[in-house]
Parts: structure tokens; C-alpha cells; sequence
């Protein structure tokens, strides 16, 4: 089976490659534990080169700002989303089910965050 691979973006702009299985309660167990946080969809987006789930947590309004991941989203959607918090960016399937990350958008997170770690 291939690795289902996520990206997390933080509010210094730390990219964190999450690496989740397939099954989907552990994916939410692993991306809770990452947002510390109950996760929640902010935005879905259907992309020619695959489907793009933004998870933030649901108490994200107490955050502050994460401005990495609100540029990503403006550059990748060329919509504005305000962008709370931890943010993780993941490919999903039209029936909902987690996948990997479609190439073009791992490697342009990877261009715009300023420092990486896997």
C-alpha cells in the first residue's frame, strides 16, 4: 500500500511531513495529535491535478494567524482563506477517503515554507 503523506504548516512556517495509514481513525488520531486539536476541514478544493483537503483545528479562532499557510492557500486556490493555527494539507478521494498529497502541491508547500522538517 503507499504511504499516504500529509503536510503540516505551522505558524513560523515549519513544514512537517506527516506520514499516515489508511486507515482513516488513525489518520484523525495522527492529524489530531499534530493540531492538538479536534481536526476539521476548512476547505476542499478539486484540483485538475487531484482533490485538496485543508485540516485546521476546531478551536483554531484562538490561535493566531499562520500567514504560511493562508499564502499557500491564496497561491494554490487563488482564493483568500483565513488560515488559523496549525494547518495540514492533504489529497483526498471524492468518497472522502484520505491520499496523498497531488505532486504539484507537495513540491510548491515545499517552495514557499521557509524551513522544512520530515
Amino acid at each position: 500500500m503507499p504511504k499516504i503523506t500529509a503536510l503540516q504548516i505551522d505558524l513560523d512556517g515549519t513544514l512537517t511531513e506527516l506520514d499516515l495509514t489508511d486507515d482513516p481513525r488513525q489518520q484523525a488520531k495522527t492529524i489530531a495529535r499534530a493540531l492538538l486539536d479536534a481536526p476539521t476541514a476548512i476547505a476542499r478544493f478539486h484540483r485538475r491535478t487531484g482533490c485538496l483537503a485543508v485540516i485546521a483545528g476546531m478551536n483554531r479562532a484562538q490561535s493566531l494567524p499562520n500567514f504560511h499557510a493562508g499564502v499557500a492557500l491564496e497561491e494554490l486556490t487563488g482564493e483568500f482563506h483565513d488560515a488559523m493555527g496549525t494547518v495540514i494539507f492533504t489529497g483526498y478521494h471524492r468518497d472522502g477517503e484520505l491520499t496523498t498529497l497531488p505532486h504539484d502541491v507537495n513540491s510548491r508547500l515545499r517552495t514557499l515554507c521557509p524551513c522544512a522538517t520530515s
